[in-house]
Order: C-alpha cells, then sequence, then structure tokens
C-alpha cells in the first residue's frame, strides 16, 4: 500500500489540528533497533502519538523526527517498537515533558479502563493500544447513548482494520485518508478508505499510559 501526505490538516470543534500519517513512505527519519533498520513511516506510532497527544493539550505541533532521534538517545526504542513507559521516563528526567505540556508518573502500562475514562474526561491524555502491536494517542472521553467511549488519534489510521471497525462509534470525516492498494508488480488494484481521528469503545482499550496535562 501507498499513501501521499505526511500530515492531515483538520478543523476539529473549533481547532486547527495536525494529525501525522504513518502511511506516507516520506516519514524516513531512521528509527531502527541495534541491527535492524527501520524508518517512524514502519515504527512510528509511539513517536507519532507523544506529538498528537502534545498538540492537543498545548496547541503546539512537534518535529517526530526530533522526538524520535531523542527516543534513540534515551532507550525509547524496543525491539517491538516504542517503548512507551521508556521514553516517557526520558522525557520526566530531562525535562522535555515539560516542552509537550504534560507529566507522566512512572507507573506503566495500566488496565484501569474506569481511571482512564475519569482520566480523560478531567481534560488530560493518554497513549495506549487498540490492538496488539500499535499505538495511538486518546484525546477525549464521553459517554453516549450509554457506550463509554474515547476519541482515537490514529496514526496509521486503523479505523477500518478487522480488529478495531466492529468497535468504532464515530470516524471524523475530515480525518479520512485513502491508501492505495498495490499489487507485486506496482499496479494499483484498489483504495482503502480509513480515518485517523475516530470515536472508539472505552473497552477496546489496553495497556495505556496516563499523561497528565501541565
Amino acid at each position: 500500500m501507498s499513501a501521499t501526505g505526511k500530515t492531515i490538516q483538520l478543523n476539529y470543534q473549533g481547532r486547527q489540528l495536525t494529525l501525522c500519517n504513518q502511511r506516507s513512505r516520506d516519514w524516513t527519519c531512521p528509527y531502527g533497533y541495534q541491527d535492524r533498520d527501520s524508518t517512524l513511516s514502519h515504527a512510528g506510532c509511539g513517536i507519532f502519538s507523544v506529538v498528537h497527544v502534545s498538540e492537543w493539550l498545548t496547541d503546539v505541533f512537534h518535529d517526530p523526527d526530533e522526538l524520535a532521534r531523542f527516543s534513540l538517545l534515551h532507550g525509547g526504542r524496543d525491539d517491538d517498537g516504542t517503548n512507551r513507559p521508556e521514553l516517557l521516563k526520558a522525557m520526566m528526567e530531562t525535562g522535555l515533558n515539560r516542552e509537550f505540556g504534560f507529566t507522566y508518573r512512572m507507573d506503566g502500562n495500566r488496565n484501569e479502563l474506569s481511571v482512564l475514562y475519569q482520566h480523560l474526561l478531567q481534560g488530560n491524555a493518554a497513549m495506549c493500544n487498540l490492538r496488539v502491536g500499535h499505538i495511538v494517542a486518546l484525546w477525549a472521553a464521553r459517554d453516549k447513548d450509554g457506550t463509554l467511549q474515547v476519541l482515537a488519534a490514529d496514526p496509521y489510521s486503523e479505523s477500518a482494520d478487522s480488529r478495531v471497525m466492529d468497535h468504532v462509534c464515530e470516524v471524523v470525516p475530515e480525518s479520512e485518508i485513502v491508501t492505495d492498494i498495490l499489487g507485486r508488480n506496482g499496479l494499483k488494484v484498489g483504495e482503502l478508505t480509513s480515518y485517523a481521528l475516530f470515536w472508539a469503545e472505552l473497552s477496546i482499550v489496553r495497556d495505556f499510559n496516563l499523561l497528565y496535562r501541565l
């Protein structure tokens, strides 16, 4: 698959926001582990999610390439992608967290969904998995029609992924990504339409990190 455009510009709830489009192969900043080469396009979901959290809290969009280099220098990259607790710990220890507008209480990955829900209602943010192996940012929470929901900013726009789609409650149309599907010979054989910003059921969230607004 291929996609164009490194970022998505959208207006949501009266705010101008920039979302990173991880599907773009133009994210070429190296982000490998040991002897395995990789780039942000392939392994940068954790980096993009920190950037998304910061923009939601501060209205400032930080350069993902710079944060990726910081992560590599401070043990934030491991064999499974971004090690969130280690990256967030390093940001706290160096004071970089203040620039990004949040504090992290060194409490690792958590799974008490009621705690997460109240945390988001209080104007904070979080990072989590909606499916194993992929990190997204969480911006807000709500109770709509009796279903507890979270607003996910997903750099790989996985609203249409089979592991996520049945838990999506509402998509934000302005965050649409159309990705070309290519055959082995490079011929375009179809398109995938998905969304980078969507409301999902709280129940799908796993292994979240709580980030507190400064």
